[in-house]
């Protein structure tokens, strides 16, 4: 499964002035294929909104061969054809969307310690976001990358560091065990997102080589 599992996930802004879109056609419109996941995160949005934005981001990301995600909604995911859906942690688990979709290709998970980590895996999630690893606004006491080790030593399910990401932090993560970093305002708060995409593409493309 980690062979369809990209390195990056980029998790959608609905309030950026330019809209959710925008910010990730710039990221992606040079990207090489399959290192960057898309997640369509909009809680408040209206399920004509988040169909309409799905059906866009299914385009871009078919295009250059991303995966696409949406959270919590297997309905719009299956509408508009995504790849995966993101749960979150008080949401349904992994093992009972399985049986209810058994078409679902990916299922992944948002998680914030070790005991979330673990029953992702038991649960059979194919890939978990713990968080917040550095500060990050409204998000809690952040883990660091010494906690973040600690909670997913040992645990099986590939698992990305989401919160406060920069490029410069990619390799210590990757060296503490991290799949990949999920990021947000790293790129929709870049005046450039496709140079922002860039930088962290480049610490990975390091990281990878050292890691591996």
């Amino acid at each position: 499964m980690t062979q369809r599992l990209p390195r990056i996930w980029i998790i959608t802004d609905p309030d950026h002035p330019d809209g959710p879109l925008g910010p990730i056609r710039r990221a992606l419109e040079r990207c090489a294929p399959g290192l960057v996941g898309v997640q369509l995160r909009a809680k408040h949005a209206s399920d004509r909104q988040l169909v309409h934005w799905g059906q866009e981001l299914r385009t871009v990301t078919r295009a250059t061969g991303s995966v696409l995600a949406v959270n919590r909604r297997v309905d719009i995911a299956q509408v508009v054809g995504a790849d995966a859906v993101h749960l979150p942690e008080r949401g349904l688990d992994p093992m009972s969307l399985h049986r209810q979709w058994p078409g679902l290709e990916m299922i992944g998970v948002s998680r914030h310690d070790r005991a979330g980590v673990e029953a992702a895996q038991q649960n059979h999630a194919s890939y978990a976001f713990l968080s917040p690893v550095f500060q990050a606004p409204g998000k809690g006491p952040p883990l660091g990358v010494d906690a973040f080790r600690a909670a997913i030593a040992g645990v099986g399910v590939p698992t990305y560091a989401l919160g406060g990401i920069e490029p410069k932090d990619v390799g210590a993560l990757l060296q503490a065990g991290a799949f990949g970093v999920a990021v947000r305002r790293a790129i929709y708060a870049a005046a450039q997102p496709g140079e922002a995409l860039r930088q962290f593409l480049c610490e990975l493309d390091k990281s990878l080589r050292n890691v591996e």
